[in-house]
């Protein structure tokens, strides 16, 4: 992973001609500028919640761009102390909905009860069968370089913060398609994934996540149709949009705060800074202005 230099530098190459040239007026044959990109971005002091204040203590915030993507991914690296082989359990913490006997399903239509679009499924009802609920990995395994891996042995793909529960029929039909831009409800569109109104500011955090706690493995390119962002070419700016546009909801705070917690049997230890404030994507890659929750 490797950022623009922010810093505005010119170099002006100049091809000579003879003295005469010069003092009769005659065109330089070649002027080469070259304008490398910057990002003025305002500096900015967060009011962190106390409760999240030993988490990003050693995290300083007036970095941008490279250094603070660097700064962000030793946080949710050395934090994630604990993993845990590929199961089911924990998703049945995290992922519950209010009344804590169902979980939200992702890529799932609001209001519909079942089938293949159903919006919750009962915690239980999880297997590969049809009707049932399995994992998603929303980055798909397929798609990182090298593949992610990991079952009874806990590796890169069994990071619970890119599984999420999805109903059996739904993931099948996503398979390992790339996100794309659409609007409405999820389903393949143009060779594309669309997760939904509702979930693509979910998938666009859980995306960054994986940047940053994968760097060399998860790239947002592998994983999303768009313009490659002007700072990173590694980020699609896809995501910027869906970051801004789609706020975070409780139920990405609920799984933040489970996984982050490690008084909880199925936490790791580790939090996904995005959904702590969304903000943060806008310090690293600049694009569209999305919420800042410590301000």
């Amino acid at each position: 992973m490797k950022f623009i230099n922010t810093k505005t530098s010119f170099i002006l190459l100049a091809l000579a001609f003879s003295f005469s040239c010069f003092s009769c007026g005659t065109k330089q044959s070649q002027k080469d500028s070259l304008v490398e990109k910057t990002t003025d971005a305002p500096e900015v002091v967060y009011n962190i919640p106390q409760d999240l204040q030993e988490y990003y203590k050693e995290v300083d915030f007036t970095k941008i761009n490279q250094e603070l993507f660097e700064e962000l991914s030793a946080l949710v690296t050395t934090t994630h102390t604990r993993k845990h082989p590929y199961g089911w359990e924990h998703i049945k913490n995290t992922d519950l909905t209010p009344q804590a006997n169902q979980v939200f399903l992702i890529y799932g239509h609001q209001g519909v009860n079942k089938g293949q679009q159903a919006f919750t499924r009962g915690k239980n009802q999880n297997s590969g069968k049809i009707g049932d609920w399995n994992r998603e990995h929303v980055f798909p395994k397929s798609l990182a370089t090298p593949k992610l891996i990991g079952g009874k042995t806990p590796e890169a793909g069994t990071d619970a913060h890119n599984l999420r529960a999805s109903d059996v029929q739904w993931n099948a039909a996503r398979g390992n398609l790339p996100f794309i831009d659409s609007q409405g409800l999820s389903g393949k569109v143009a060779g594309g994934w669309y997760p939904g109104d509702q979930w693509k500011g979910d998938v666009a955090r859980m995306i960054m996540y994986m940047y940053l706690r994968y760097p060399d493995q998860c790239l947002p390119s592998s994983v999303a149709i768009g313009q490659a962002n002007a700072l990173d070419p590694n980020m699609i700016d896809l995501l910027l949009q869906w970051n801004a546009q789609d706020p975070v909801s409780f139920i990405e705070i609920q799984r933040n705060n489970y996984l982050g917690n490690l008084d909880n049997e199925f936490a790791q230890g580790n939090r996904n800074p995005f959904i702590d404030n969304p903000d943060l994507a806008t310090r690293i890659w600049a694009g569209p202005k999305a919420d800042n929750h410590w301000n």
